[in-house]
């Protein structure tokens, strides 16, 4: 799909607040309210809007970790069953699968740093094939954003 500058500003503007009514959102782009809303069905549509959500804030609900995983072996089937224990499990929050000698960074939030340890004990302590996995506790959020540049 390709974007047009009118389309990144919409971008732009949504990510920021995506309860605008299309009636601001075009008068921020010199746009029609139908012509926004029809950009906005088409990116969604198309999946450059892949969902609208409301963002919590974390602090308020619980520790926020980041677990780095290593792997005793190197196998697809391994990654695939790590990756869908991770998938289903509500405390993870974010999966990254990286390169280096580290093989997923999980971000997982907790009520609190006991049931995180709980958790940690559970999912991967007991996992055979977890051969380490280290974790950071988050002190404070720096920066925290959802936008990607457009």
């Amino acid at each position: 799909m390709i974007l047009d500058e009118t389309d990144r500003a919409i971008l732009r503007i949504v990510q920021r607040d995506n309860r605008l009514s299309n009636h601001a959102v075009a008068q921020q782009v010199n746009l029609s309210e139908t012509a926004v809303r029809r950009r906005l069905e088409r990116l969604r549509r198309e999946g450059v809007i892949t969902t609208d959500a409301a963002l919590l804030d974390r602090a308020r609900l619980g520790q926020t970790l980041i677990v780095s995983v290593t792997f005793h072996d190197d196998a697809p089937d391994i990654y695939e069953r790590f990756r869908s224990a991770m998938l289903a499990d509500p405390n993870v929050t974010q999966i990254y699968s990286i390169a280096g000698e580290v093989d997923f960074l999980l971000h997982v939030h907790a009520p609190s740093l006991a049931s995180y340890e709980r958790w940690a004990e559970a999912s991967l302590l007991q996992d055979p094939i977890v051969r380490r996995y280290e974790t950071s506790v988050v002190l404070s959020t720096v920066k925290f954003t959802t936008e990607v540049p457009v």
